[in-house]
């Protein structure tokens, strides 16, 4: 049963993943293995969340927003995002979705 059910936020998890891998290589200039240490982790497992292949309780969330200096809603993908939900189109095709919803957002 739990396999199913991450089945079904996978594409939430890598989205997730990736605004963690962002804020710590952007705003902390922290490695992988710096942030494990931080909050009790192997790097493996921080490696595994950045790709969304591992999920996050609540706590572990907190601590890696605390030991990146961030408040956890910045690690929270943007309702907004559609980009992991594109994760498995070809380029081309998720080029053009991106570029299209930039567009409509600008009113063109």
């Amino acid at each position: 049963m739990p396999r199913a059910r991450y089945a079904q936020n996978k594409n939430y998890y890598v989205a997730l993943g990736r605004q963690i891998a962002g804020v710590r290589q952007s705003k902390s200039k922290m490695t992988q293995e710096d942030l494990a240490l931080k909050v009790s982790l192997t790097r493996t497992s921080i490696i595994n969340i950045e790709k969304g292949r591992q999920q996050l309780l609540v706590h572990t969330l907190v601590d890696i927003a605390t030991a990146l200096g961030v408040a956890v809603t910045e690690l929270l993908p943007p309702s907004g995002d559609v980009a992991h939900l594109l994760r498995d189109v070809p380029k081309k095709g998720r080029d053009w979705v991106l570029n299209s919803a930039v567009m409509a957002s600008k009113g063109r």
